[in-house]
This record gives structure tokens, sequence and C-alpha cells, in this order.
């Protein structure tokens, strides 16, 4: 017996997270609001590896690694 592939609905997923954002953030100030979403955004899977510190140091100060091309 084969199994139907999972679909997923993108727009639901984004209307979802949404309602979700706008939940956390209903009634608070701008400042609460900024507070919120860097706590939500720590909390990220995805952020989290983005940020992951590599080598000993943070990306952010991390130069890139090889050259770069021109494109002109």
């Amino acid at each position: 017996m084969t199994k139907k592939p999972e679909t997923l609905d993108c727009v639901a997923v984004k209307r979802r997270a949404q309602r979700v954002l706008a939940q956390a953030l209903a009634g608070k100030s701008p400042a609460e609001q900024a507070e919120t979403l860097h706590r939500l955004a720590a909390q990220a899977p995805l952020w989290r590896r983005l940020t992951k510190v590599r080598g000993g140091r943070p990306l952010e100060t991390m130069k890139p690694r090889g050259k770069r091309r021109s494109t002109g």
C-alpha cells in the first residue's frame, strides 16, 4: 500500500505564525514588542543555528572565506 505524500500549505503556516505573533504582541508597548520579538527569535531553532558561535567567535566578527568576485 502506498502512502499519499503529505502536503504543506505555506499560506496556512504563515497565517498561523502571524496569529501567534499578534497574540504575543497584543497590548504591548513598542519597547515590549521589540523585547518579545528578540526573545522569541532567540528561541527559534533556525535563528539559533544562524547565530551559532563558530570557532570561538560569533558570526558577526568572522571574516568571509575566500575572495569575492567582481560582478561588474
